[in-house]
């Protein structure tokens, strides 16, 4: 999910995934690919905010099979397009949505990806929409979480180590705050805090990151029937 800011009502995502190459490489995280390739359970995964791809290729060429959610129709068409090419298209299941208004199956995936989806969440949306992605989780399956912090470069209006895209950060996470989010039925595998230098779009720039990798360990009982 992402957010037009209010004062460049003409500019979207959409721009950002119009250009032929991936807009935020194709590298995927290294936590991630790092547990995928020691991991030999595979299955079902979900990635939420999914972009133009990075994560949701990879996952299906590691053997999941992937359902790729967000906001941009554009994102998802140059998606489509790349999981031809690449003969992924079979495992790969679209959506075209807002991830508030997706329909979370419920015990139903191994994996959820959420790197940088968060924190383009207004706070109060945070909370019940991770918990619907935990309820779709299998009891033992795992989540990958990745949000900025205040820390990040970005919360600093006008500073000239922000990403051109902090516009569209609407909630910076606080020290432990993902860790904490996580503490009720997960268990956390990795978790850390650290600042990165990113040289996949723009000039280059700093971010400060919280990265979680989490198992769930118990069966979610937040949501009603």
């Amino acid at each position: 999910m992402k957010k037009t800011p209010g004062n460049e009502p003409s500019f979207s995502f959409d721009l950002v995934y119009s250009k032929p190459e991936m807009a935020f490489g194709s590298v995927p995280e290294p936590e991630l690919a790092k547990f995928v390739k020691s991991s030999k359970v595979r299955g079902r995964a979900l990635d939420l905010g999914c972009g133009d791809g990075r994560h949701a290729l990879f996952l299906a060429d590691a053997g999941y099979h992937v359902t790729a959610v967000d906001f941009s129709p554009v994102a998802i068409k140059k998606l489509e397009s790349i999981s031809r090419v690449k003969r992924l298209d079979r495992v790969l299941e679209l959506h075209d949505c807002d991830v508030r208004d997706f329909i979370y199956p419920r015990n139903s995936f191994d994996l959820v990806v959420a790197v940088t989806l968060f924190d383009h969440l207004t706070k109060n949306d945070v909370q019940p929409l991770f918990e619907k992605a935990a309820a779709s989780l299998k009891s033992g399956g795992v989540v990958f979480v990745k949000v900025h912090t205040v820390k990040d470069p970005g919360k600093i209006n006008g500073s000239d180590k922000a990403s051109e895209l902090s516009w569209a950060i609407q909630h910076y996470f606080e020290a432990d705050e993902l860790k904490n989010l996580l503490k009720k039925d997960f268990e956390i595998i990795n978790y850390c805090e650290y600042d990165d230098l990113d040289k996949t779009h723009g000039r280059p720039h700093f971010h400060n990151f919280a990265m979680a990798l989490a198992r769930l360990v118990g069966r979610v009982n937040w949501l009603r029937p």
